[in-house]
């Protein structure tokens, strides 16, 4: 069984025809059985309201975009992510149904929780595999839910939310009790825990909505929320009853603490737990970085692979609430608010030629046993002339895949991963 995994697709215009990058690409994905992306957009032709909030900026396009970023091969989509929801449910809808017209399975948003949850199944002459998908990255009104008694279900994405806290030492408590105090930033909370609205946690010094406890190790500590867990543990533990292989991808853009790269702990204990539970690979996006690479209890865990296709900057639309947010004249177009914001195209994102590298990891299996993974890396054209290829994949040259590969040893070596590199691709070392 092969198993291919991609990045991050977000594609606002369509493919040009001086765009010669796919047939590489292409072809390495066309050689595994399951070929999964994660679609990070929504796709309608416009007519669909914007959400208050979005993942950084709104992201729709038409449904012609899926057709192309179906021609590199794709039989499943992972759709559990912070722009899931940019055109709330009227978005959510039509991207659900652009995807069930070209039979294309996905998972991780659907009409309720339960069927946010449920995998994509893809059945191959090796075998069938179950692929989850889950974002710890969006806003909470994102989140899909349950049915009730009498209520029905909410649409919306599958949500891994998390905890978290802060050690200070006795002296920077001391100073944060002053500075509550001084500010009056308590009086709502303090208020709602007497009338029992907001759980009292016991040792848990609240200033506003960040949580801080006393300890002379400070830090940052984050927990996973034990009901996401519990219904990712039934999920996966029941698809593996009935597949023969379970890959989970998560969309994470929580960092532990000022690096980009490094994922956060709940991420680290959720990958772990998900392995634990039976996954056979956990495979990670977010924050438009390559991130390290794990192997645990010998099965893979790619804590970010990354973009795929990279146009955050060429949406044809915005809402108005794009410019209120920055200040900008709502007369002005998408493009030249964008202009604006970016500061003539001077920051932001698409000014680093970091979010326009990433990996295709190709994960393969003989029966129950991991037998080779080998890494597609590509660059996404941040220095193509033609800025119509800029964020499309191609091939990565020489110079970029070592530099690719540098990248994934060092992060990778606080987990003992170790990589090969030849003909092109890079290779995960497995233990005998």
């Amino acid at each position: 069984m092969k198993i291919c995994v991609t990045g991050d697709s977000i594609l606002m215009s369509p493919l040009p025809a001086a765009y010669t990058g796919m047939k590489d690409v292409k072809g390495f994905i066309g050689q595994a059985d399951v070929r999964i992306n994660n679609l990070e957009m929504v796709l309608s032709d416009y007519d669909r309201f914007a959400a208050t909030f979005c993942g950084g900026l709104w992201l729709t396009a038409p449904a012609a975009r899926l057709d192309d970023v179906l021609q590199y091969g794709f039989n499943c989509f992972g759709f559990a992510n912070n722009h899931t929801m940019d055109y709330s449910y009227g978005g959510l809808e039509s991207t659900l149904a652009a995807l069930k017209e070209r039979n294309a399975p996905v998972c991780g948003a659907g009409m309720s929780l339960a069927e946010a949850t449920a995998p994509a199944t893809v059945k191959t002459e090796n075998g069938t595999v179950a692929v989850l998908c889950i974002t710890s990255t969006c806003d909470d009104a994102a989140r899909a839910g349950d049915a009730g008694h009498a209520i029905p279900a909410r649409p919306g994405v599958n949500m891994l939310r998390h905890s978290e806290t802060f050690a200070v030492n006795a002296a920077h408590m001391k100073a944060l009790e002053e500075i509550a105090a001084a500010t009056h930033i308590n009086g709502r909370i303090n208020n709602s825990k007497r009338g029992g609205y907001t759980v009292s946690k016991p040792g848990v010094f609240n200033l506003g909505t960040l949580e801080f406890v006393q300890d002379e190790t400070e830090g940052k500590r984050s927990t996973p929320h034990a009901l996401d867990m519990a219904r990712m543990k039934n999920a996966i533990q029941t698809a593996k009853k009935t597949n023969d292989y379970v890959v989970v991808c998560f969309h994470s853009h929580e960092i532990k603490g000022d690096e980009d790269e490094e994922p956060d702990y709940f991420i680290e204990e959720f990958a772990h737990a998900c392995i634990d539970w039976g996954a056979d690979a956990v495979v990670g996006s977010g924050t438009h970085q390559i991130k390290a690479i794990e192997l645990y209890h010998g099965r893979p865990i790619f804590y970010s692979i990354a973009n795929f296709i990279f146009q955050s900057e060429k949406p044809a639309e915005l809402p108005c609430d794009y410019h209120d947010r920055y200040g900008i004249d709502r007369s002005k177009t998408a493009a030249e608010a964008l202009f604006i914001r970016s500061a003539g195209g001077t920051r932001g994102l698409e000014t680093e030629f970091k979010n326009y590298k990433g990996l295709v990891p190709m994960i393969e299996f003989e029966g129950k046993v991991l037998k080779r993974i080998r890494i597609k890396p590509v660059e996404l054209g941040f220095y193509q002339e033609n800025k119509d290829l800029k964020g499309l994949p191609h091939n990565a040259s020489e110079t970029v895949a070592k530099d690719i590969l540098a990248t994934l040893q060092h992060l990778s070596a606080p987990y003992g991963t170790e990589f090969l590199f030849h003909d092109g691709l890079i290779e995960v070392v497995l233990a005998p």
